[in-house]
């Protein structure tokens, strides 16, 4: 997940470089933003599954309980990472106007 983040660890540095004033250039920084919310949201989905699967077949394992207690703390993490990434991007990109889809995506509806 560390790897995958660095696109929000960075966001600071990458408005700073993009012509904030034009709607191209916030559009392509929020793509990539969106591409990385998707894939980490697809990589948490997934090891949810594998490890609700796992857990059915064994409750009472404390190494499939830590570690499904871990994902689930993953996404609280990335709830906070997903805000304040946003918080900066719209704090930059004022006059960019998200797509009426997206805001459900960044609300993970």
């Amino acid at each position: 997940m560390r790897e995958l983040r660095k696109v929000d660890d960075n966001i600071i540095l990458r408005m700073n470089s993009t012509n904030t004033a034009s709607a191209d250039e916030c559009l392509a920084l929020f793509r990539v933003l969106q591409t990385a919310y998707a894939r980490r949201e697809h990589d948490i989905s997934y090891c949810v599954s594998v490890l609700d699967e796992r857990l059915a077949q064994s409750p009472k394992s404390f190494s499939l309980q830590s570690q499904r207690d871990w994902i689930d703390s993953e996404k609280s993490v990335e709830d906070i990472v997903r805000k304040r990434s946003l918080d900066v991007f719209r704090s930059r990109c004022k006059y960019f106007d998200f797509p009426g889809d997206i805001e459900d995506f960044i609300q993970r509806k």
